[in-house]
């Protein structure tokens, strides 16, 4: 499969992790393939057709395999349903009910349900006493295999009509299976099933995956919205339909709303409008205080102008309101009034020395509107490389980019025709202006400040340089990380036994766990996944795929604030109480990423020796003291019964390698021999042993095979050489067709990423590598410097080749390079930064 796969150009990346039984194949399109849904879904097509092609050469007996292209959907609406007293198949024939009223709501896509317990039938059939009436289990599993068969019976014509034939005699109760009969036909007495076998209908066992909430067993709901809708509205209307259905609603079951992401976005809507608030009050302030309420007035109205312009061109060209697109309005609203204070101050000035207003704006806009046009495009320069990055990081950031150039584009814009307009309404006349022209306090302040810093221009100079170096040895010490922590007021535990613990002991440690979380001070509710994880309910979260030694907890806390001081608390927690376990808590982050923060990834041909590497690369990280969640990817190696065939005896007596793994399979596991139709429902039906002949491996010996060729059964001690006990790998994982393994660790709970890493990148990048093995470093910190990489890589020669065609064209050379001196230096405070102006207007004059 990974070989077909790869044929196709659109793929960028292959990870392949194969256990027993299961191999999963994830697939990643390069991002210049995938600019939209619809070049995505061509993408999938294709490869459904490499996979198809290839199923030929799968080996014998590997299922058909499946091609999901719906993982990364994101169901925002997330819900849990519990109900005291409820059985499991209760609580999900509700959930079918409420998911059809869900999928009516207008802009809902798809609805899915998380948690279900399966029902089944087992029948367990004693072989003492099917020998002692002469059955043949055979013959059994047969007769329930066809037993419910959908079988067409064809149609008789009667008179003029045509009469379809439908045979009755469906099994369709526990009942009715115990008295199917199953005495041969030599036999005189009839022997029902019932007689020989136990028919039990009950839950899957061992349960593939349980969901709890709150403490009590629960089905998880998510809602996914259509491409393009509005997730706010849909939110509200369901809403509104789950109001509607609470009258309906058996009493005793609860819908909780564990993260809506409709209202998340409507808060964060109405946050972005209460920041533009706030920021237009403070340009506005300052603009009164500086520049006058006429000038305030003036530019403040631009200001709005531009933006409701940058709101309309987004809705437009499709730009939706995110947290990207709504952050980019906040930064570039310092920047939108640039332009206009230039023009209205150029007016104003002109017209207190006694100008005309309209003859005085002609001269400053066309005087100015060049070198504006320049410097607004040189800002908007300065956000192309998150623009222009390529892979996830554009994905992620990419309209940062455009809502800036958009913005600033109008700035520019209205700065030269709406700005004069304005003018000529508020500025007074040029006598009145004349008038009242008279120097501040501040301006005489400035002028003087001024005199002084151009009589010691150098001692100036040398100082801000001075401060400006101190300022490049200080950003050393800033935190590393592209992509900050999110404000989600929920925390996550990830919980992992030893590989191939049973469900049983995942679900006891888990539910203790949930018991001592609840109790904590500031935990509104703990979501509890056992074998698996969960929807994805956040572009963030990527659940973890089945595993019956892994569970989970989602933690809902009353403020986001409370975050940092659980997370230790809870770890030390897990530390402490449960040794066994490791276990790992952790925050969402914006952006790609996930897993553990610090992994140091080795490729190469033989996977022993990279499960010696890794282990080499653990025990640095183990002994580091600040390190915490120590393991690897492949997990630990698993104990396996290995019963060795022996093929000559076997042949010799008509069992063959298959005949052993499925009387194996139909003794522990159970064998699955037919369905039992309930309804719309399909129950599986399994055949097993009894229980006191499956309790323990040690009864394998006493297995009895089927012989299909003499009829009668075979030892199973007949055609094995011996039953072992080894130890395999249970998980192993390759990139791009190379053995991969990931030894990861995080840092200590108040530790940064980078602290940890500087410590153990040293001694682990001094393991000695054999010949044709690699290491490379991903987690957190490979995500960020990947993020800080590509922009790096949209930087070349070439970019600032086109910034110095941008200059030349607009003729604004001179008044830019005084702004590039400038502004470096001046991020080391405003005080440097008004010396340094005068320098070098000084300079450059």
């Amino acid at each position: 499969l990974e070989t077909a796969i790869q044929e196709l150009q659109e793929v960028d990346k292959i990870t392949s992790s194969s256990s027993i039984g299961l191999s999963s194949v994830q697939v990643e399109v390069k991002y210049e393939f995938s600019p939209n849904r619809a070049a995505l879904d061509a993408v999938w097509a294709k490869l459904r057709n490499r996979v198809r092609d290839a199923r030929a050469r799968l080996p014998p007996g590997a299922a058909e395999p499946v091609v999901n292209d719906a993982f990364g959907d994101v169901y925002g609406l997330y819900y849990l349903i519990t109900g005291e007293g409820f059985s499991p198949r209760e609580l999900y024939e509700y959930a079918k009910d409420l998911r059809t009223d869900l999928l009516a709501v207008d802009g809902v896509g798809k609805v899915a349900i998380l948690g279900v317990q399966t029902e089944a039938i087992y029948v367990e059939i004693s072989r003492g006493r099917a020998a002692a009436f002469g059955v043949s289990v055979e013959r059994v599993y047969d007769d329930l295999a066809r037993q419910n068969s959908v079988a067409p019976a064809g149609d008789v014509r009667v008179g003029d009509r045509r009469v379809a034939i439908l045979p009755t005699g469906d099994v369709d109760s526990v009942a009715a299976i115990e008295n199917i009969i199953v005495s041969p036909a030599s036999r005189g007495a009839a022997v029902r099933l019932g007689d020989i076998a136990r028919v039990t209908r009950k839950y899957a066992a061992p349960p593939r995956m349980l969901v709890r909430y709150n403490g009590q067993p629960a089905i998880a709901l998510g809602a996914a919205n259509i491409t393009g809708a509005n997730v706010a509205k849909m939110g509200a209307v369901i809403d509104a339909r789950l109001a509607e259905t609470i009258g309906t609603r058996p009493l005793g079951i609860e819908v909780h709303e564990f993260y809506h992401q409709g209202k998340v976005v409507d808060a964060a809507v109405w946050s972005f409008v209460l920041n533009v608030a706030a920021a237009l009050a403070i340009v506005l302030v300052t603009l009164l205080l500086f520049m006058g309420p006429r000038s305030a007035a003036a530019i403040g109205a631009v200001l709005l102008l531009t933006v409701a312009a940058t709101l309309a061109t987004m809705y437009a060209a499709g730009i939706p309101m995110h947290r990207i697109s709504l952050g980019a309005l906040i930064i570039a609203l310092g920047m939108l009034v640039d332009n206009a204070i230039v023009i209205a101050e150029g007016i104003l000035v002109g017209v207190r020395r006694g100008g005309d207003k309209n003859q005085v704006a002609k001269e400053v806009v066309a005087r100015t509107r060049w070198p504006l046009l320049g410097g607004t495009v040189i800002g908007i320069l300065a956000f192309a490389p998150i623009g222009f990055a390529p892979g996830s990081t554009a994905e992620y950031t990419g309209h940062l980019f455009w809502v800036v150039l958009i913005s600033l584009l109008f700035s520019w814009l209205f700065a030269v025709t709406a700005v004069p307009l304005l003018a000529n309404v508020l500025f007074p006349a040029a006598g009145a202006a004349a008038a009242r022209g008279r120097e501040s306090a501040f301006l005489r302040c400035y002028k003087r400040l001024m005199a002084g810093v151009l009589a010691g221009r150098w001692v100036a100079a040398a100082a801000a340089a001075g401060l400006f170096a101190a300022a490049v040895a200080g950003f050393s010490h800033v935190k590393s990380g592209f992509f900050p922590a999110s404000t989600t007021p929920q925390i996550v535990v990830d919980y992992w036994l030893a590989e191939g613990t049973d469900i049983a002991r995942t679900h006891d440690d888990m539910i203790s766990l949930e018991r001592r979380i609840a109790a904590l001070e500031g935990v509104d509710g703990v979501q509890t996944l056992i074998g698996g994880g969960g929807l994805r309910y956040m572009l963030v979260y990527a659940p973890e795929p089945a595993n019956s030694s892994y569970g989970q907890l989602l933690i809902k806390v009353d403020g986001y604030e409370r975050v940092a001081g659980l997370i230790p608390r809870i770890q030390g927690m897990l530390d402490n109480d449960y040794p066994d376990a490791q276990a790992k808590v952790w925050r969402f982050r914006l952006g790609p990423g996930g897993g553990s923060k610090i992994e140091a990834e080795f490729s190469g041909p033989d996977p022993a020796t990279l499960r010696r590497l890794a282990s080499e690369a653990k025990a640095i990280m183990a002994a580091d003291g600040g390190a915490i969640s120590i393991k690897d990817d492949w997990r630990a190696p698993v104990a396996v019964i290995e019963p060795g065939y022996a093929e000559a005896r076997g042949r010799l007596r008509g069992v063959s390698r298959e005949d052993l793994a499925g009387a194996l399979a139909a003794n522990f596991s159970g064998r699955r021999i037919g369905v039992l139709r309930d309804g719309e429902t399909l129950i599986p039906i399994f055949a097993r042993a009894p229980e006191r002949e499956r309790r323990e491996a040690a009864s394998m010996a006493d297995i009895q095979i089927p012989n299909r060729a003499s009829g009668g059964v075979t030892s199973l001690t007949e055609v094995v050489d011996g039953i072992d006990t080894v130890w395999r790998d249970g998980t192993l994982k390759r990139v791009d067709r190379v053995w991969t393994i990931n030894a990861q660790c995080d840092p200590a709970p108040g530790e940064l990423t980078s602290e940890t890493l500087a410590r153990l990148r040293p001694r682990i990048e001094a393991i000695e590598l054999p010949e044709g093995y690699r290491l490379k470093w991903g987690g957190e910190q490979g995500d960020s410097a990947e993020a800080n990489a590509n922009l790096a890589g949209t930087l070349p020669l070439g970019f600032l080749a086109m910034v110095l065609v941008v200059l030349v064209l607009f003729n604004a050379v001179r008044q830019t390079l005084v702004i590039w001196l400038v502004v470096p230096l001046a991020l080391v405070g405003v005080v440097p930064g008004l010396l340094l102006t005068g320098t070098a207007l000084e300079f450059m004059a």
